[in-house]
């Protein structure tokens, strides 16, 4: 038996690790074509196989679906290709919960902690679950497409999964465990149906959420409303931030649920123009450069000492969604985005989708026109707009 060429040392010791550094030699086979009762052809090559007392060589019929013998050699040729392969036992016999321990712990610990949150839900929850008993060669297109058909989750959910798993195999192939095409890649979330409602909030109903917000509350949720930041940026502010003189708010940094760490994407590093937003700014500074500038006033039930909040989740449930039920305006999916999309929507409306996209700090325009929501104001006066341009106006015009 030869020894692991020093390239693949890690993988094997990582994920073959019964085996030791041990690896089938590379050997040439030519099996014998066969045909079936339908007269499609098979092959009965010799495979090696690991089990729990090594590795053992067994006889594996593999159909080439093909009738026709000169298009059998030419599927026997790529077959044999790789099972001849001493590197095929690697790739086939390696298990998914071996590659997604080794994913985990040298990619998911890369990203940001919102992602890292995500991956870790959805392996834990969903894909662990489904392929952790099988083999790399057992993780097939048709098998994760009928799973991903099969769960009872949203569209975008579903695009999660399947990026998540279609990124292990593209992690399987840079580090040698994989070598041959990445088979999520034909694997799809199917058509895009939507579980939470995106509406639009209408002026009068935004004025009264305002109106029965604390003040501190008011101002980050203005922020949102009139500037299209992300709530993560909005916590990860600042006093240092604001630059008063320029009239400008800088977006460096995000603060996620006790994670501070860098904003989602090269372009979401921005600065956005505070408006009308100055004056309230102003009042929550307290002249120390590094405080964050939204922390937000509560107080505990257990006592009477004041306490701030910085975690999204709980000001929403505290204070944005009850103003949003008091005022008849709250529908399941309202929420902090539900004020991102309106500032993205009135910025593409008056200055068009690439300053929006700026503002938004969305890395395409194609983010920021899926942020863009229907409005029918709008859009009826465009219409009727366009009509009277063609036909005059008439007895009917409003």
């Amino acid at each position: 038996m030869s020894t692991i060429p020093h390239s693949v040392n890690f993988s094997l010791t990582a994920l073959l690790s019964h085996l030791g550094d041990s690896v089938p030699r590379e050997r040439y086979q030519e099996p014998a074509l066969s045909q079936n009762a339908n007269g499609t052809f098979f092959i009965r090559p010799w495979v090696d196989v690991m089990t729990e007392s090594g590795l053992e060589r067994r006889k594996k019929t593999i159909n080439l679906g093909v009738t026709t013998k000169r298009e059998a050699i030419l599927a026997r040729r790529r077959a044999m290709e790789t099972i001849n392969r001493a590197s095929y036992i690697i790739q086939s016999q390696i298990s998914f919960a071996a590659l997604a321990d080794e994913y985990e712990k040298f990619h998911v610990v890369r990203q940001s902690s919102s992602t890292q949150g995500k991956y870790r839900c959805h392996l834990k929850n969903h894909i662990r679950p489904a392929f952790d008993a099988l083999q790399l060669h057992e993780v097939t297109a048709n098998r994760v497409q009928e799973w991903l058909d099969l769960k009872p989750l949203s569209w975008n959910t579903k695009c999660d999964l399947r990026n998540i798993m279609s990124g292990m195999f593209k992690f399987a192939i840079g580090r040698k465990y994989w070598q041959d095409s990445n088979p999520i890649e034909p694997v799809t979330a199917g058509r895009k149906k939507l579980t939470r409602e995106k509406r639009k909030i209408s002026d009068d109903h935004t004025r009264r959420i305002l109106a029965a917000l604390p003040s501190d509350v008011r101002t980050m949720a203005s922020v949102a409303l009139f500037t299209g930041a992300r709530v993560s940026e909005i916590l990860g502010l600042c006093e240092k931030h604001l630059d008063f003189d320029a009239g400008t708010i800088y977006i460096e940094q995000r603060w996620y649920r006790g994670n501070l760490d860098d904003v989602k994407t090269r372009k979401a590093e921005r600065k956005i123009p505070m408006g009308h937003l100055a004056a309230d700014l102003q009042l929550l500074c307290m002249g120390d450069p590094e405080r964050y500038l939204f922390q937000i006033v509560t107080r505990p039930e257990w006592g009477t000492k004041t306490a701030v909040c910085r975690d999204d989740r709980d000001i929403l449930q505290h204070f944005l969604r009850p103003a949003a039920v008091a005022v008849g305006c709250y529908w399941t999916g309202f929420g902090w985005h539900s004020f991102r999309r309106e500032a993205i929507t009135a910025f593409n409306a008056s200055l068009g989708v690439t300053q929006a996209m700026r503002l938004a700090g969305h890395a395409t325009a194609d983010m920021s026109l899926e942020y863009t929501l229907a409005d029918h104001d709008q859009q009826d006066k465009a219409i009727r707009d366009r009509a009277e341009k063609i036909m005059g106006k008439t007895s009917g015009t409003q």
